[in-house]
């Protein structure tokens, strides 16, 4: 889901909780994350922006690769080989949660009336020039746009639900798509809804 603090809705130093998978503000004296860690013991969180784990209230960078299937799943990652490859070998993934799947032919989750959303965003990921353009971040991230452009937002949604559709490694076989709607309601200016579906 869209990363804002569960309790200040602040989308600023947004902290995951390990544990429950709750989202906080900050980690320092008095914030939110810190004062979840002490009074529920969770002591393991994830910087959502930085990709960096911390433990709480200890405040101290936790570094051990096995973490790194997690900071993988919030931002995979694809090498122009790994993308020329994508067509050629249909190979099952096996999910964190027992299930299997074929990297970009996973569920979205329905939120609300988004079901046809959901259709027109897998088929778009499956246009194989539109998807390999998307799965490379770095074909995007440097351009240039006008200063308060909010438009750009809805690319780097788009690229970010596409390298998580063909994510080899999901820890489930299905993705949210809540934040690309989000994205789409924001830029449209709230034309197009996530809570009911647009007419024809």
């Amino acid at each position: 889901f869209e990363k804002l603090c569960s309790i200040s809705l602040s989308h600023i130093n947004v902290y995951a909780c390990l544990v429950c998978g709750k989202y906080f503000q900050g980690r320092g004296l008095k914030s939110h994350a810190y004062i979840h860690s002490v009074q529920l013991s969770h002591h393991v969180f994830l910087n959502l922006h930085t990709l960096k784990f911390y433990c709480l209230p200890d405040n101290y960078e936790i570094i051990d690769s096995s973490l790194e299937d997690i900071t993988y799943v919030l931002k995979p990652t694809f090498t122009a080989q790994h993308i020329a490859h994508l067509d050629k070998q249909a190979k099952l993934s096996r999910a964190y949660d027992g299930t299997t799947y074929l990297p970009g032919i996973v569920g979205l989750n329905n939120i609300k009336a988004n079901d046809y959303a959901n259709a027109v965003l897998q088929a778009l990921s499956n246009v194989p020039p539109l998807r390999n353009y998307f799965l490379e971040e770095e074909n995007y991230r440097r351009i240039q746009r006008p200063p308060g452009d909010i438009m750009f937002l809805l690319v780097q949604r788009f690229g970010e639900l596409m390298r998580k559709l063909w994510n080899p490694r999901n820890f489930k076989a299905h993705v949210s798509p809540h934040e690309m709607l989000q994205a789409v309601v924001l830029c449209s200016k709230k034309n197009f809804q996530i809570t009911k579906q647009g007419g024809g």
